[in-house]
């Protein structure tokens, strides 16, 4: 599957708002209660961008390989090995600090595979189950009609449609923001048909549909923030990632740094919470300098997930991808160079 530097980017930006938006509003004790909920209500939006993201990526990937084992093994050891490691850390945080209001829940097996919604542990890995569940339903799609991907999608974001219409519950599958997914898998269906044309006028648009879900949700207080940010921050997504599609098709470039940020964009969005949550306790901090101790939270959260990026994260990715062209190919001859397995494989393909 190609590469595209724009899709990293927007990774790269939509996790770097997220860490932003928490530890804003890490101690509105300090900071302000309008302006930590103002800031973490709009950089939040990081989350609608991943989403809709996965949906262009997975749907672009999984038609691709048609293997729904392949598949499955691929997303599990992408997502779970730095999860554990992070859930650890924070299992032991545990003891000593709060992670989330309330009382400490069980370690089950629905917070060891990520698949429980909300996460007590760490708090934003609520969007990994929700990433999981939509992986399940690809992958099942892939077992039973594997030609019929897109078509078979798009006949269950209709199902999830009519549950959120008609306040039908099944679980994750029923919620507003599953919706934001189908709007990936729209974009990478026109993007096989080539039919993708840049414009900045759908920049604009996103900007002011970002703009108007923070109005609506954070000024206004909706009654269902989940669906009016699926109105706004999910269709300003789809239109910023439908214009770094077809912007790089063009022929247009991105910045490295914005691409760096992508490629360790996981690993800081699921290290950073801990992180925030560590600071938030150490009040010396917070009276020496409140904006700089927010910068130390952002910068020590991008420095630990570069850690777990090159340390954990890209040696599995590319284990994993061996393991799978093995799989493929089938046994490997006897007078292949070992180090033909070893080839480097750039960790950001997926």
């Amino acid at each position: 599957m190609r590469v595209f530097a724009g899709i990293q980017a927007m990774r790269g930006v939509a996790a770097l708002s997220v860490v932003c938006g928490h530890a804003v509003n890490a101690r509105p004790d300090l900071v302000g209660q309008g302006l930590g909920g103002g800031a973490l209500t709009i950089l939040a939006s990081g989350v609608d961008i991943f989403f809709v993201i996965s949906g262009f990526i997975i749907a672009s990937t999984a038609s691709a390989q048609g293997d729904p084992l392949n598949f499955v093994f691929r997303r599990a050891v992408r997502i779970l090995p730095v999860y554990w490691l992070v859930l650890l850390a924070a299992l032991a945080s545990s003891s000593w600090i709060a992670l989330s209001p309330g009382e400490r829940p069980a370690l089950d097996l629905g917070l060891v595979f990520a698949w429980t919604y909300p996460n007590w542990y760490i708090a934003p890995a609520w969007s990994i189950a929700f990433e999981l569940h939509f992986y399940t339903a690809v992958a099942v799609i892939l077992i039973i009609a594997p030609k019929r991907l897109f078509e078979l999608l798009f006949a269950g974001l209709a199902v999830v449609m009519s549950a959120v219409a008609f306040d039908v519950k099944f679980g994750i599958y029923s919620h507003p923001l599953v919706l934001e997914f189908g709007a990936g898998v729209g974009i990478a269906c026109l993007q096989r048909a080539g039919a993708l044309r840049f414009s900045r006028r759908n920049l604009a648009l996103a900007a002011g549909l970002f703009a108007a879900g923070w109005y609506w949700i954070f000024v206004l207080g909706s009654r269902d923030p989940q669906l009016a940010r699926v109105a706004t921050y999910g269709l300003g997504a789809a239109l910023l990632l439908h214009a770094a599609v077809a912007a790089e098709m063009e022929g247009k470039s991105f910045s490295p740094i914005l691409q760096w940020l992508g490629d360790i964009s996981y690993s800081l969005y699921i290290v950073h919470y801990l992180v925030v949550c560590w600071i938030a306790g150490l009040d010396g901090l917070w009276l020496v300098s409140i904006p700089a101790t927010i910068v130390a939270i952002i910068a020590l959260s991008v420095g630990l997930g570069w850690i777990l990026h090159v340390g954990i994260e890209t040696p599995l990715i590319r284990w994993a991808r061996n393991r799978s062209e093995m799989r493929r190919r089938g046994p490997w001859p006897s007078d292949v160079p070992e180090q033909a397995n070893t080839a480097r494989v750039p960790a950001r393909a997926e």
